[in-house]
């Protein structure tokens, strides 16, 4: 009986032996290329992957010299008759030109000039030209500003002001229209405006 299963445990051991060399076998001829017997098959990635988005923004930095504004000359009205009447006007235009008196008869003396303001700058850049904080004296308004930057046609320069392009020195007229309000104060009543000029 003994040697009777030694004989059998001898060829299971066998048949064991054998199906073990043809599973590796098998194993040997199927693997990928490189891949051994011995060895497990992997999976390799390259390169990156992203679900985002990326964009170069541009920065815009302009130097520019700062403005210079000089007062050559003042607004000048003349002398007005004592008893302009309400609502009567006197405009003097930047150009010099007349630009629709009501009352011209009404001045006395002195010529009608616009204010001449001398403006340096940074050339050929885009600039806004502004008259606001108007005061007014006693016995008139003023209203209805214009201005003639650089020799160019005479435009509206009260809020929101307008646009030209600068010149490294260039001359400034601004005009405007005087309003009697029939209060009829005599003497000298000065008057005041800010002529404001930015960049864009």
């Amino acid at each position: 009986m003994s040697s009777f299963k030694t004989g059998q445990q001898r060829h299971l051991q066998k048949r064991t032996t054998l199906l073990l060399s043809q599973i590796a076998a098998a194993w040997v001829l199927s693997a990928p290329h490189g891949v051994t017997a011995q060895e497990s098959p992997s999976v390799s990635l390259s390169g990156s992957q992203t679900n985002g988005a990326q964009v170069t923004a541009v920065v815009d930095v302009t130097f520019v010299d700062p403005f210079g504004i000089s007062e050559t000359s003042d607004l000048q009205i003349g002398a007005l008759d004592q008893a302009t009447a309400n609502l009567e006007r006197l405009t003097v235009a930047p150009d010099g030109v007349d630009g629709g008196s009501k009352f011209t008869s009404a001045v006395k003396g002195r010529p009608q000039v616009p204010a001449s303001l001398t403006v340096t700058a940074a050339p050929h850049q885009p600039i806004t030209i502004l008259i606001d904080e108007v005061i007014a004296g006693a016995g008139y308004s003023l209203t209805d500003f214009r201005c003639n930057y650089n020799a160019g046609s005479d435009t509206a320069c009260d809020v929101p002001g307008y646009s030209e392009m600068s010149v490294a020195s260039g001359t400034l007229l601004v005009g405007a229209t005087l309003i009697g309000d029939g209060t009829r104060v005599p003497g000298g009543v000065d008057g005041s405006f800010d002529v404001t000029i930015s960049y864009q």
